[in-house]
Protein backbone atom coordinates (compact mmCIF):
# COMPACT_ATOMS: atom_id res chain seq x y z
CA UNK A 1 0.00 0.00 0.00
CA UNK A 2 1.25 3.50 -0.85
CA UNK A 3 2.51 5.23 2.26
CA UNK A 4 1.19 8.62 1.11
CA UNK A 5 -2.34 8.09 -0.20
CA UNK A 6 -2.90 4.81 1.69
CA UNK A 7 -5.20 3.61 -1.08
CA UNK A 8 -3.26 2.63 -4.20
CA UNK A 9 -0.80 -0.21 -4.44
CA UNK A 10 2.79 0.82 -3.64
CA UNK A 11 4.81 -0.59 -6.51
CA UNK A 12 7.57 2.02 -6.59
CA UNK A 13 10.59 2.52 -4.41
CA UNK A 14 13.65 4.81 -4.51
CA UNK A 15 17.16 3.43 -4.19
CA UNK A 16 18.54 6.91 -3.47
CA UNK A 17 16.23 7.87 -0.60
CA UNK A 18 17.17 6.59 2.84
CA UNK A 19 14.87 4.08 4.50
CA UNK A 20 12.21 1.78 3.10
CA UNK A 21 9.39 3.41 1.15
CA UNK A 22 6.55 2.33 -1.11
CA UNK A 23 4.61 4.70 -3.37
CA UNK A 24 2.12 4.58 -6.16
CA UNK A 25 2.96 6.30 -9.44
CA UNK A 26 1.15 9.55 -8.61
CA UNK A 27 2.68 9.84 -5.15
CA UNK A 28 6.21 8.97 -6.24
CA UNK A 29 6.08 11.81 -8.78
CA UNK A 30 4.79 14.17 -6.12
CA UNK A 31 7.45 13.26 -3.56
CA UNK A 32 10.25 13.50 -6.13
CA UNK A 33 9.16 16.78 -7.64
CA UNK A 34 12.37 18.46 -6.46
CA UNK A 35 14.54 15.32 -6.62
CA UNK A 36 15.09 14.76 -10.35
CA UNK A 37 18.29 12.76 -9.90
CA UNK A 38 16.91 10.01 -7.68
CA UNK A 39 16.79 6.51 -9.10
CA UNK A 40 13.39 4.81 -8.93
CA UNK A 41 12.53 1.16 -9.25
CA UNK A 42 9.21 -0.50 -10.15
CA UNK A 43 7.96 -3.93 -9.06
CA UNK A 44 6.98 -5.88 -12.18
CA UNK A 45 5.64 -8.91 -10.34
CA UNK A 46 8.94 -10.76 -10.20
CA UNK A 47 11.61 -8.22 -9.29
CA UNK A 48 12.35 -4.52 -9.09
CA UNK A 49 13.48 -2.93 -12.34
CA UNK A 50 14.75 0.56 -13.02
CA UNK A 51 12.05 3.06 -13.89
CA UNK A 52 13.31 6.59 -14.73
CA UNK A 53 11.22 9.58 -13.74
CA UNK A 54 10.90 10.64 -17.37
CA UNK A 55 9.07 7.40 -18.21
CA UNK A 56 6.60 7.98 -15.37
CA UNK A 57 5.45 11.34 -16.75
CA UNK A 58 7.80 13.64 -14.85
CA UNK A 59 8.20 17.08 -16.47
CA UNK A 60 10.90 19.51 -15.34
CA UNK A 61 9.47 23.02 -15.50
CA UNK A 62 12.10 25.71 -15.97
CA UNK A 63 11.71 28.82 -13.84
CA UNK A 64 9.09 29.65 -11.20
CA UNK A 65 10.66 27.36 -8.62
CA UNK A 66 9.82 24.18 -10.50
CA UNK A 67 6.15 25.11 -10.90
CA UNK A 68 4.48 25.35 -14.32
CA UNK A 69 4.93 28.64 -16.11
CA UNK A 70 1.69 30.64 -15.94
CA UNK A 71 2.15 31.73 -19.55
CA UNK A 72 2.31 28.16 -20.79
CA UNK A 73 -0.87 27.30 -18.82
CA UNK A 74 0.12 23.64 -18.57
CA UNK A 75 -1.78 23.26 -15.32
CA UNK A 76 -5.16 23.74 -17.07
CA UNK A 77 -7.12 21.18 -19.02
CA UNK A 78 -5.60 20.48 -22.42
CA UNK A 79 -7.51 19.85 -25.60
CA UNK A 80 -6.41 17.87 -28.64
CA UNK A 81 -5.35 19.80 -31.73
CA UNK A 82 -4.81 17.75 -34.87
CA UNK A 83 -3.28 20.43 -37.06
CA UNK A 84 0.53 20.56 -37.30
CA UNK A 85 0.88 17.75 -34.77
CA UNK A 86 2.35 15.41 -37.39
CA UNK A 87 5.21 17.84 -37.92
CA UNK A 88 6.38 17.31 -34.35
CA UNK A 89 8.67 14.49 -33.31
CA UNK A 90 6.86 11.29 -32.47
CA UNK A 91 8.75 10.78 -29.20
CA UNK A 92 8.33 14.38 -28.02
CA UNK A 93 5.66 15.10 -25.47
CA UNK A 94 2.93 17.33 -26.88
CA UNK A 95 0.64 19.44 -24.73
CA UNK A 96 -1.89 21.71 -26.42
CA UNK A 97 -4.34 24.35 -25.24
CA UNK A 98 -6.38 26.91 -27.14
CA UNK A 99 -4.94 25.75 -30.45
CA UNK A 100 -1.28 26.14 -29.38
CA UNK A 101 1.03 23.13 -29.24
CA UNK A 102 3.74 23.03 -26.57
CA UNK A 103 6.43 20.38 -26.74
CA UNK A 104 8.76 19.15 -24.02
CA UNK A 105 12.44 18.90 -24.87
CA UNK A 106 14.21 15.63 -23.99
CA UNK A 107 17.31 16.94 -22.23
CA UNK A 108 20.28 14.73 -21.33
CA UNK A 109 21.56 15.82 -17.92
CA UNK A 110 24.82 14.56 -16.47
CA UNK A 111 24.94 14.46 -12.66
CA UNK A 112 27.54 13.10 -10.26
CA UNK A 113 25.39 9.98 -9.76
CA UNK A 114 24.82 9.17 -13.43
CA UNK A 115 23.36 10.24 -16.75
CA UNK A 116 19.67 11.18 -16.78
CA UNK A 117 17.14 12.13 -19.45
CA UNK A 118 14.33 14.50 -18.47
CA UNK A 119 11.47 16.09 -20.36
CA UNK A 120 11.96 19.84 -19.95
CA UNK A 121 9.26 22.45 -20.48
CA UNK A 122 10.74 25.91 -20.95
CA UNK A 123 9.48 29.13 -19.45
CA UNK A 124 7.35 31.14 -21.89
CA UNK A 125 7.17 34.41 -20.00
CA UNK A 126 7.58 37.59 -22.08
CA UNK A 127 11.24 38.23 -22.81
CA UNK A 128 12.32 34.62 -22.29
CA UNK A 129 12.57 33.76 -25.99
CA UNK A 130 15.92 32.27 -27.09
CA UNK A 131 17.15 32.25 -23.49
CA UNK A 132 17.00 28.55 -22.78
CA UNK A 133 20.65 28.48 -21.70
CA UNK A 134 19.93 31.16 -19.08
CA UNK A 135 16.99 29.15 -17.74
CA UNK A 136 19.30 26.16 -17.35
CA UNK A 137 21.91 28.22 -15.52
CA UNK A 138 19.28 29.45 -13.06
CA UNK A 139 18.44 25.80 -12.39
CA UNK A 140 22.16 25.14 -11.69
CA UNK A 141 22.57 23.32 -14.99
CA UNK A 142 25.46 24.22 -17.29
CA UNK A 143 24.38 23.88 -20.94
CA UNK A 144 26.71 22.21 -23.42
CA UNK A 145 25.66 24.80 -26.01
CA UNK A 146 23.93 28.17 -25.90
CA UNK A 147 21.68 27.64 -28.93
CA UNK A 148 19.00 24.97 -28.52
CA UNK A 149 20.75 22.97 -25.77
CA UNK A 150 20.13 19.22 -25.68
CA UNK A 151 22.76 18.38 -23.04
CA UNK A 152 23.50 19.96 -19.68
CA UNK A 153 25.82 19.31 -16.74
CA UNK A 154 24.97 19.99 -13.13
CA UNK A 155 27.23 22.35 -11.23
CA UNK A 156 27.91 19.50 -8.83
CA UNK A 157 29.30 17.12 -11.45
CA UNK A 158 31.58 19.81 -12.90
CA UNK A 159 33.04 20.53 -9.46
CA UNK A 160 33.31 16.78 -8.86
CA UNK A 161 35.23 16.34 -12.13
CA UNK A 162 37.71 19.10 -11.28
CA UNK A 163 38.42 17.58 -7.85
CA UNK A 164 38.85 14.12 -9.39
CA UNK A 165 41.25 15.53 -11.95
CA UNK A 166 43.29 17.34 -9.29
CA UNK A 167 43.46 14.69 -6.59
CA UNK A 168 42.95 11.37 -8.40
CA UNK A 169 44.48 12.35 -11.78
CA UNK A 170 41.34 11.04 -13.47
CA UNK A 171 41.05 11.63 -17.19
CA UNK A 172 37.83 12.94 -18.71
CA UNK A 173 37.25 9.64 -20.53
CA UNK A 174 37.61 7.57 -17.35
CA UNK A 175 35.41 9.97 -15.40
CA UNK A 176 32.57 9.80 -17.90
CA UNK A 177 32.89 6.04 -18.21
CA UNK A 178 32.41 5.89 -14.45
CA UNK A 179 29.19 7.89 -14.77
CA UNK A 180 27.95 5.52 -17.48
CA UNK A 181 28.70 2.57 -15.20
CA UNK A 182 26.82 4.22 -12.35
CA UNK A 183 23.82 4.65 -14.66
CA UNK A 184 23.85 1.14 -16.13
CA UNK A 185 26.57 -1.18 -14.94
CA UNK A 186 25.43 -4.03 -17.18
CA UNK A 187 24.99 -2.02 -20.38
CA UNK A 188 27.14 1.14 -20.20
CA UNK A 189 27.20 1.43 -24.00
CA UNK A 190 23.44 2.09 -23.96
CA UNK A 191 24.05 5.39 -22.13
CA UNK A 192 24.53 8.48 -24.34
CA UNK A 193 28.19 9.41 -24.84
CA UNK A 194 28.83 13.00 -23.82
CA UNK A 195 32.63 12.84 -23.51
CA UNK A 196 33.28 15.69 -25.95
CA UNK A 197 30.66 17.85 -24.30
CA UNK A 198 32.28 17.20 -20.91
CA UNK A 199 35.68 18.31 -22.20
CA UNK A 200 34.27 21.57 -23.54
CA UNK A 201 31.94 22.36 -20.65
CA UNK A 202 34.55 21.62 -17.98
CA UNK A 203 37.01 24.07 -19.57
CA UNK A 204 34.38 26.78 -19.76
CA UNK A 205 33.28 26.11 -16.19
CA UNK A 206 36.83 26.28 -14.86
CA UNK A 207 37.49 29.56 -16.69
CA UNK A 208 34.23 31.13 -15.49
CA UNK A 209 34.86 30.13 -11.87
CA UNK A 210 38.40 31.47 -12.08
CA UNK A 211 37.21 34.83 -13.38
CA UNK A 212 34.54 34.98 -10.69
CA UNK A 213 37.01 34.30 -7.87
CA UNK A 214 39.31 37.08 -9.08
CA UNK A 215 36.51 39.65 -9.28
CA UNK A 216 35.79 39.59 -13.03
CA UNK A 217 32.63 37.50 -12.96
CA UNK A 218 29.99 40.20 -12.51
CA UNK A 219 31.61 43.38 -13.82
CA UNK A 220 31.66 42.78 -17.56
CA UNK A 221 33.05 46.25 -18.28
CA UNK A 222 36.42 45.38 -16.69
CA UNK A 223 38.57 42.78 -18.44
CA UNK A 224 41.48 41.01 -16.74
CA UNK A 225 45.02 41.90 -17.74
CA UNK A 226 48.23 39.90 -17.90
CA UNK A 227 48.49 37.66 -14.84
CA UNK A 228 45.30 38.97 -13.22
CA UNK A 229 43.81 35.47 -12.94
CA UNK A 230 46.68 34.08 -10.86
CA UNK A 231 47.75 34.42 -7.24
CA UNK A 232 51.21 35.53 -6.15
CA UNK A 233 52.88 34.54 -2.90
CA UNK A 234 50.92 36.09 -0.01
CA UNK A 235 53.97 36.01 2.29
CA UNK A 236 56.38 37.87 0.03
CA UNK A 237 56.49 41.67 0.53
CA UNK A 238 54.05 43.45 -1.77
CA UNK A 239 53.51 47.22 -1.35
CA UNK A 240 49.85 48.06 -0.93
CA UNK A 241 48.88 44.48 -0.09
CA UNK A 242 50.78 43.25 2.95
CA UNK A 243 52.97 46.30 3.56
CA UNK A 244 52.41 50.08 3.35
CA UNK A 245 53.04 51.99 0.16
CA UNK A 246 55.56 54.19 1.98
CA UNK A 247 57.65 51.20 2.99
CA UNK A 248 60.92 52.90 2.09
CA UNK A 249 60.52 55.15 5.13
CA UNK A 250 60.06 52.21 7.51
CA UNK A 251 62.12 49.28 6.18
CA UNK A 252 65.54 48.78 4.72
CA UNK A 253 65.55 47.78 1.06
CA UNK A 254 67.51 44.58 1.68
CA UNK A 255 64.96 43.46 4.27
CA UNK A 256 61.97 43.51 1.91
CA UNK A 257 63.77 42.53 -1.26
CA UNK A 258 61.96 40.00 -3.43
CA UNK A 259 64.13 37.06 -4.49
CA UNK A 260 63.29 34.82 -7.43
CA UNK A 261 64.49 31.49 -8.77
CA UNK A 262 64.01 29.96 -12.22
CA UNK A 263 63.64 26.23 -12.76
CA UNK A 264 62.39 23.95 -15.50
CA UNK A 265 60.64 20.63 -15.97
CA UNK A 266 61.89 18.79 -19.03
CA UNK A 267 59.47 15.89 -18.76
CA UNK A 268 56.34 18.02 -19.34
CA UNK A 269 56.31 17.49 -23.09
CA UNK A 270 53.48 18.43 -25.41
CA UNK A 271 53.12 16.83 -28.82
CA UNK A 272 51.99 18.76 -31.85
CA UNK A 273 48.26 18.72 -32.48
CA UNK A 274 46.76 17.54 -35.75
CA UNK A 275 44.32 20.46 -35.69
CA UNK A 276 45.92 23.22 -33.60
CA UNK A 277 43.24 25.72 -34.62
CA UNK A 278 40.79 23.79 -32.42
CA UNK A 279 42.83 24.56 -29.31
CA UNK A 280 40.98 27.70 -28.21
CA UNK A 281 42.66 29.66 -25.42
CA UNK A 282 40.16 31.01 -22.92
CA UNK A 283 42.66 32.90 -20.74
CA UNK A 284 45.73 33.52 -22.88
CA UNK A 285 48.30 35.27 -20.71
CA UNK A 286 45.83 35.96 -17.92
CA UNK A 287 47.21 33.32 -15.55
CA UNK A 288 50.68 31.97 -14.94
CA UNK A 289 51.54 31.31 -18.59
CA UNK A 290 52.80 34.17 -20.72
CA UNK A 291 50.85 35.49 -23.70
CA UNK A 292 51.40 33.11 -26.59
CA UNK A 293 51.67 35.71 -29.38
CA UNK A 294 54.21 37.85 -27.51
CA UNK A 295 56.26 34.78 -26.59
CA UNK A 296 56.36 33.50 -30.17
CA UNK A 297 57.41 36.97 -31.38
CA UNK A 298 60.23 36.93 -28.83
CA UNK A 299 61.44 33.53 -30.04
CA UNK A 300 61.58 34.77 -33.64
CA UNK A 301 63.72 37.76 -32.66
CA UNK A 302 65.92 35.95 -30.14
CA UNK A 303 69.45 35.00 -31.15
CA UNK A 304 70.13 31.30 -30.74
CA UNK A 305 73.45 30.24 -29.28
CA UNK A 306 74.37 26.58 -29.70
CA UNK A 307 76.59 25.11 -27.05
CA UNK A 308 78.41 21.81 -27.43
CA UNK A 309 80.30 19.92 -24.80
CA UNK A 310 83.23 17.61 -25.45
CA UNK A 311 82.58 15.69 -22.24
CA UNK A 312 80.33 12.65 -22.35
CA UNK A 313 78.80 13.39 -18.96
CA UNK A 314 77.38 16.70 -20.22
CA UNK A 315 74.61 15.02 -22.15
CA UNK A 316 72.10 17.65 -20.97
CA UNK A 317 73.95 20.31 -22.97
CA UNK A 318 74.17 18.12 -26.06
CA UNK A 319 70.49 17.15 -25.83
CA UNK A 320 69.48 20.80 -26.16
CA UNK A 321 70.33 20.73 -29.87
CA UNK A 322 68.55 17.49 -30.75
CA UNK A 323 65.78 17.67 -33.32
CA UNK A 324 62.37 16.99 -31.77
CA UNK A 325 60.05 18.02 -34.56
CA UNK A 326 57.11 16.00 -33.21
CA UNK A 327 56.95 18.05 -30.00
CA UNK A 328 55.26 21.40 -29.66
CA UNK A 329 56.93 21.96 -26.28
CA UNK A 330 59.81 20.03 -24.76
CA UNK A 331 59.29 21.27 -21.20
CA UNK A 332 58.16 24.09 -18.95
CA UNK A 333 60.15 26.84 -17.22
CA UNK A 334 58.75 28.85 -14.34
CA UNK A 335 59.80 31.74 -12.13
CA UNK A 336 59.03 31.41 -8.43
CA UNK A 337 59.80 33.28 -5.23
CA UNK A 338 62.98 31.93 -3.62
CA UNK A 339 61.60 31.92 -0.08
CA UNK A 340 58.34 30.04 -0.49
CA UNK A 341 58.39 28.51 -3.98
CA UNK A 342 55.19 30.18 -5.23
CA UNK A 343 54.94 30.74 -8.97
CA UNK A 344 55.03 34.29 -10.31
CA UNK A 345 51.99 35.24 -12.45
CA UNK A 346 52.64 35.63 -16.17
CA UNK A 347 56.12 34.13 -15.87
CA UNK A 348 55.78 30.51 -17.05
CA UNK A 349 56.93 29.57 -20.58
CA UNK A 350 57.24 26.48 -22.76
CA UNK A 351 60.63 25.17 -23.82
CA UNK A 352 61.14 24.79 -27.53
CA UNK A 353 64.24 22.60 -27.33
CA UNK A 354 65.69 19.97 -25.06
CA UNK A 355 67.35 20.43 -21.72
Amino acid sequence: ICECCLSAEGLFRCSTCSGEHAWCQACVLKTHKSLPFHKLQHWNGKCFQDSPLSQLGYIWHMGHGGKPCPWSQVSQDWVDVEENVNELEEDAGVETIRGTALTTTPLTIIHSTGVFTHNVLWCHCPGSNNQQHLQLLKAQLFPASTCHPWTAFTFDVLDHFLIDTLECKTSAMSFFQKLRRLTSNAFPDSIPDRYRELMRASRQWRDLMNRKRFGFGHDTMVTPGAGDLALFCVACPQPGINMPLCWRDQYASWLVMQRYVVDGNFTAQHMKMKQPHLDIRLSDGLGYMVTEADYQAHLLSAVESKERSSYSNHRAVNAANTNQSNLRATGVAATACARHGCFVPHAVVDFQKGE
